[in-house]
């Protein structure tokens, strides 16, 4: 092997890892969006549940 075809092989052994880590990334970046989601829907629901249990409370 000369000099030129062991550097095409390194190259496309990086372009391989650059493509499974953006893999990774986004797929850490959704996960990471969906447990956002959650929180910011998880706030009012527990807000309004709350609501409820004081409302439910205040009739006895």
């Amino acid at each position: 092997m000369n000099f030129v075809t062991k550097l095409k092989l390194i190259i496309k052994k990086i372009k391989l890892k650059v493509k499974m880590n953006k893999g990774k990334i986004i797929n850490i970046l959704i996960i990471c969006g969906v447990i956002f989601f959650i929180y910011l829907i998880h706030e009012p629901v527990v807000d309004i549940v709350e609501k409820i249990i004081s409302k439910i409370k205040g009739l006895f």
